[in-house]
This record gives structure tokens, C-alpha cells and sequence, in this order.
């Protein structure tokens, strides 16, 4: 199994729940939305998913390589992590700073890839979850706010996030796990997190 939900420490929560079964950890980048019943639409070219390994678990080249050549099979560009609790972290960071501004402002990507309140937000929400995850000791590899804002820049102007579809629908959201769980860990750390917080006084739990 490789959980791609967009919440840091997801297959440990559920290999926690699974005994016997060979959970793995993952993350995806897409965007899409729902477009009719049994259709899921997809917009742009980003179709990439990143898993590996969690540390302390084994499992045969074999196997891997199987999971490698069924998504490439499929179309879908994959990558096996080297330190995939690094690249799930990257993925919550990104996720929770894209889809929150987007839902606070209520609007589509193209506001976020030019200078302006918008993109401050997104750049305010990145250096927040980086300091978090500097605190757990994560390597990133990278500036984190010059890889997120790549990827914020790389997306469809008109798309925006399935929080925020999810949020106008009134449906059931990943906003606790978006924005909540991020101030939960922050808080649990001693991480101050003033711009998530201006984030949270919108949307009550």
C-alpha cells in the first residue's frame, strides 16, 4: 500500500493500524477535480508520484521495481524516494500553503504566481511549516520557498485546490489536516505560527 494523502506521517499512521500489511509512504503531485460521476478530470501536465521506504522497513528490489514499471506503464512519471519523510513533509508543506491561500482568498492559482498579497501569503505559510520541519530535523535539500513557489508557478493559473472545492461544497475537507494538524505540530514544538494563525481565525474547526 502507498498512501497519497496530503498529510505528513500518513503510512505510519495507518501501517499503525494494519498490522501485516506492507505499508509504504508516498505523496502525489496533480491537479484535477471532479468532473462528472466516475470522472475525474485532470489539468496540466503534473502527474508525478514520490515513494519510498520508511526507514526500519524492508522490502525486495523485486518489488519496487514492479511498482516502478506499473506507473511508468501507466503513464504516471514516479519517483522512489531516497528519504521519503522528507519528500512527504516537502508535499504537506506545499499542499497546506497552496490549497490555504487559495481557499483565504478565494481564488485560483494565477493571483499566487505574481507579486502581491496572494503570494506573500503562500511565501509566509512555506516559512512556517519550514521552520517546523527544520525543528524535526528534516534535511530538505533545497530552498524550500524557492522549490514551492517552482511548482506554484509551473500550475495552471485557472486551477485551484480540492480544499477549496471541498470547502465551497460543503464538503468534507483535508483542512484539519491542512491547517490544524500543521498548527498542532508548531505548537507541540514551540514554533510560533502567526500567519497560519491568521489562516485558522477564518475557518473554524
Amino acid at each position: 500500500m502507498i498512501p497519497v494523502l496530503n498529510v505528513y506521517g500518513t503510512g505510519a499512521r495507518i501501517a499503525a493500524n494494519a498490522p501485516g500489511v506492507n505499508v509504504l509512504d508516498g505523496c502525489i503531485y496533480i491537479v484535477g477535480f471532479k468532473s462528472g460521476v466516475g470522472e475525474i478530470t485532470q489539468m496540466g501536465d503534473i502527474f508525478h508520484l514520490v515513494y519510498g521506504v520508511p526507514k526500519g522497513k524492508h522490502v525486495s528490489g523485486e518489488i519496487l521495481e514492479r511498482i516502478n514499471r506499473d506507473l511508468r506503464d501507466s503513464g504516471i512519471k514516479v519517483t522512489q524516494s531516497d528519504d521519503i519523510d522528507r519528500d512527504t513533509f516537502i508535499k504537506w508543506s506545499y499542499i497546506s500553503a497552496m490549497a490555504l491561500t487559495g481557499a483565504y482568498f478565494d481564488i485560483p492559482m494565477g493571483p499566487i504566481q505574481h507579486p502581491g498579497k496572494e503570494r506573500d501569503l503562500f511565501i509566509g505559510l512555506t516559512k512556517e511549516s519550514k521552520a517546523i520541519g527544520e525543528r524535526l530535523g528534516i534535511d530538505f535539500g533545497c530552498d524550500l520557498v524557492e522549490h514551492h513557489l517552482a511548482v506554484m508557478d509551473s500550475l495552471d493559473p485557472h486551477s485551484t485546490a480540492s480544499l477549496q472545492k471541498d470547502l465551497k461544497a460543503g464538503h468534507e475537507s483535508e483542512i484539519q489536516g491542512q491547517l490544524f494538524d500543521m498548527i498542532d505540530r508548531a505548537r507541540s514544538l514551540g514554533i510560533p505560527t502567526p500567519v497560519y494563525d491568521t489562516v485558522a481565525a477564518r475557518f473554524s474547526k
